[in-house]
């Protein structure tokens, strides 16, 4: 009887060991995926954000269309506006060289919903010198069509 006990008890170790270490790297595979999908994102937004400023877009709705693909409501909506309001009060703005997400931590995940801790590292090329700056972000992905989008943002 202690025999196949003890056998018994040996089986859930090893089992309940192997579902931790394949829950963890599950985790591991989730974070990565979401880095490279917030990298993915941060770096279209700047392809558009350059492109505007050097005057690559004809109309907003162009850019809508482009924004579309990797944001979503309500982030699409503000966004929108901002460059609406840039094309009816136009100044001057600084261009973006690169975008480095130095580290993510992921907050809360749901269902279709993730809430994310960003590091991120802006190359700006100033109008006097170029310099990088390091903000960190509160960011909010949901899953579109089984694709992750930026639904909402602000900086910490």
């Amino acid at each position: 009887m202690k025999r196949v006990f003890m056998i018994f008890l040996f089986i859930i170790m090893i089992v309940s060991y192997e579902n931790v270490i394949f829950a963890s790297y599950n985790e591991e595979v989730f974070e990565e995926d979401l880095y490279h999908q917030v990298d993915g994102i941060f770096k279209e937004r700047i392809r558009i954000w350059n492109n505007f400023l050097t005057g690559q877009y004809i109309s907003t709705d162009k850019i809508e269309e482009d924004l579309k693909n990797f944001i979503s409501y309500p982030l699409i909506e503000e966004e929108i506006e901002m460059y609406e309001k840039m094309v009816a009060e136009p100044t001057s703005f600084e261009m973006i060289s690169k975008v480095y997400i130095k580290d993510i931590d992921v907050i809360q995940n749901k269902l279709n919903t993730v809430q994310l801790e960003a590091t991120v590292l802006w190359d700006v090329l100033g109008y006097l010198d170029n310099y990088t700056e390091e903000l960190n972000y509160w960011i909010e992905l949901k899953r579109v069509n089984d694709r992750w989008m930026l639904s909402d943002y602000k900086i910490n």
